[in-house]
């Protein structure tokens, strides 16, 4: 993962987009469930993070990288930035009721995203459920550039990890998968293509 100045100026410091769909997705699957601690992971311009607090979610937001514009709407909105590499990340045990990765976990190795996951099994309490949306092997951008390790490229200073379905389900293991599924976008001039999931921290006696 390379997160450079372009990157900055393109997600960072732009936080006044509207919440992403993936983010009204998931506001969705939980408007009828407690509003309670929740973690974006990587992210970005905070405008997620504070679409989720606006609508009663304790949100915690990690990213490598902040801007004074981000912090002021954090500090504004209540929310808790922690300044972190996600592969560095120490989350206390059982800390968040909900995780939310959107297109954050794709810029790993394959064992560096089995370590992260792991992390957040950890980091959720029972019961708590983890969002994930990464970049799809169907996407344009799939096998571009170097490859780095099966379906792992770096293209353009950007390494990008695509996922599969199978694959998703593998790395989440830990968790009950609740729904996993192909999902697309139209960025012009062309198709981006995403998997996402929903997974479930259980007890291995209700597994």
């Amino acid at each position: 993962m390379v997160k450079n100045k372009k990157w900055q100026d393109r997600w960072v410091n732009k936080n006044n987009w509207p919440a992403s769909r993936f983010a009204r997705r998931v506001f969705v699957f939980l408007k009828n469930k407690e509003k309670g601690a929740l973690l974006d992971l990587g992210c970005g311009g905070g405008r997620d993070s504070l679409y989720f607090t606006r609508r009663g979610f304790r949100v915690a937001a990690l990213d490598v990288l902040e801007s004074g514009r981000q912090q002021a709407k954090f500090k504004k909105a209540g929310v808790e930035f922690i300044k972190n590499d996600i592969r560095e990340m120490k989350l206390k045990s059982g800390s968040f009721d909900y995780i939310f990765a959107h297109l954050s976990l794709h810029y790993f190795s394959d064992k560096e995203i089995s370590e992260i996951t792991n992390t957040l099994y950890e980091a959720l309490r029972e019961g708590g459920y983890l969002f994930v949306k990464c970049k799809s092997i169907a996407d344009p951008l799939f096998g571009r550039g170097k490859k780095l390790e099966e379906n792992f490229y770096e293209f353009k200073s950007m390494t990008r990890h695509f996922f599969s379905k199978e694959y998703m389900a593998e790395k989440l293991k830990k968790f009950r998968i609740v729904k996993i599924q192909k999902t697309n976008t139209f960025l012009h001039p062309c198709k981006a293509s995403f998997i996402e999931a929903i997974a479930k921290k259980e007890s291995n006696k209700k597994r």
